[in-house]
């Protein structure tokens, strides 16, 4: 889809005509599908970028623990 050009949407209606679900074409789908993979590693990048200098929260041996777990059930 070139910039500028109208896109064609269609939409599934339920019994009462509430529209339920919208039918894209797959280029938009797709375009939209990598924008979101960007914004998540932005959002994921600042999440590492304001923790890095703080205090951890659990450790490893608390998470394995809590799940019944230790170091040596990983290696098995």
């Amino acid at each position: 889809m070139k910039l500028g050009e109208k896109m064609e949407i269609q939409f599934i209606t339920d019994s009462e005509g509430k529209k339920t679900a919208a039918i894209v074409p797959y280029e938009e789908w797709e375009r939209t599908e990598k924008a979101k993979d960007i914004l998540e590693h932005v959002y994921l990048s600042c999440i590492i970028e304001e923790r890095k200098d703080s205090k951890p929260t659990s450790n490893l041996d608390d998470l394995l623990n809590a799940e019944g777990l230790t170091r040596a059930d990983l290696e098995n």
